[in-house]
């Protein structure tokens, strides 16, 4: 569900970084799959416990700068930027923050009923349908 609602903002979040950044489109793209890898990453690292702030913020009932989480993702983000993609760190200070907040309010905006329930079963139901082999069908 996380990844789908992403996945349709994606034509939208690579124009903003070209027009905002000057990002070529190869590199525009390429940033967007990683912000995307690094918000699901960090959602499932918190699966085990600390998803109450996180949920706050897909929710929208708290602003996505005021997330350690999402701080966090923006953190380990700029950093794959410039290692990955070669991004100077000068933009990729500018771009993490505008492309996880943009994502993450995106998230709560789309997301309308989204419970935790929900987002535990997207993050790690298809997960553990890939070890089980099918083994519930």
């Amino acid at each position: 569900m996380i990844e789908n609602l992403i996945n349709n903002l994606k034509g939208e979040l690579t124009g903003e970084l070209q027009n905002k950044f000057n990002l070529q489109p190869d590199t525009a793209n390429k940033s967007v799959d990683l912000a995307k890898d690094n918000v699901l990453h960090e959602l499932k690292q918190r699966t085990g416990g600390d998803m109450g702030g996180l949920m706050d913020v897909l929710k929208g009932k708290k602003a996505p700068a005021d997330s350690s989480a999402t701080n966090s993702i923006i953190n380990k983000y700029m950093g794959d930027l410039t290692s990955k993609l070669g991004i100077p760190e000068s933009v990729a200070k500018q771009v993490a923050p505008f492309a996880i907040n943009f994502i993450m309010q995106k998230i709560g905006a789309q997301s309308g009923s989204l419970n935790e329930s929900d987002l535990l079963g997207d993050l790690i139901g298809g997960g553990l349908k890939d070890k089980l082999g099918g083994f519930f069908k």
